[in-house]
């Protein structure tokens, strides 16, 4: 197993991307602290990953709270003895013309996106150096080329800067003994997304077909690349985004 004895924080862990990646860390051997904003899930995660037999707790919380942030990790270290990774998941994405964006409703997707991930390493990152550990961040393919989403001004930009937060965060804890890295999914099938009616839907056939490998992405594999990047199998990667795009950015 994997992460056996590991302690991980997951936000935006009860559905999605998230979900998938509390499970494959939990399938390894990792005992699991999940951060949300709704809760209608949370007691049904936790008993998945408890069956798996490891140790789980689900907590209410905005990334983009900093005390609400700093009470979980204090939480997860007096409940777990320690930390061993953040996956930096919780994100928000409203997507509509630049017109009908507020400044407001801009800030907030900035604040959860990006100022959370980076309240989130802030406040782990004393618990991270006593033993070392990872951090990952989940980014997206759009935050690497432009126009890949209509009415994504805000979403693509902070993504884009937690791409570049991922590089500066993997220079100034990797001293620490803190590997820093990221992942950056394309077109997953997600509930959010679309779930089995974007798999269905005209444009997804576009999608797929300039796709190199002719497929939509499942949360089931950034879960996979997740433990990946948290286990030993990756100890010398350190401040790299893995893309997970099934090949398209090459022909993008």
């Amino acid at each position: 197993m994997k992460l056996h004895g590991k302690v991980a924080v997951v936000t935006g862990g009860l559905r999605g991307i998230g979900y998938a990646i509390a499970v494959a860390m939990a399938q390894e051997g990792a005992d699991l602290f999940i951060a949300g904003r709704s809760m209608d899930r949370a007691a049904q995660t936790e008993q998945e990953i408890r069956t798996l037999g490891r140790r789980c707790m689900v907590v209410q919380a905005d990334v983009a709270d900093e005390e609400a942030v700093k009470d979980m990790i204090a939480r997860t270290v007096q409940h777990f003895g320690g930390l061993d990774i953040l996956v930096n998941n919780a994100a928000i994405a409203p997507f509509k013309p630049i017109d009908e964006f507020t400044s407001a409703e801009f800030s907030r997707v900035l604040d959860v996106n990006l100022k959370g991930p980076w309240l989130c390493a802030k406040y782990a990152f004393p618990e991270l150096k006593r033993r070392g550990g990872v951090i990952i961040n989940i980014t997206s393919a759009s935050g690497h080329y432009g126009g890949a989403s209509s009415g994504g001004s805000a979403y693509d930009a902070s993504k884009g800067g937690l791409r570049q937060l991922t590089y500066a965060l993997a220079a100034e804890f990797g001293p620490h003994n803190i590997r820093v890295n990221a992942i950056a999914p394309g077109v997953i099938v997600t509930e959010r997304s679309g779930g089995q009616a974007l798999v269905e839907a005209e444009i997804t056939a576009h999608e797929i077909a300039r796709t190199p490998s002719r497929r939509l992405g499942l949360p089931v594999d950034v879960g996979k690349a997740a433990v990946f990047l948290a286990c030993d199998d990756s100890s010398y990667i350190n401040g790299t985004t893995i893309v997970l795009d099934g090949g398209t950015m090459a022909v993008w």
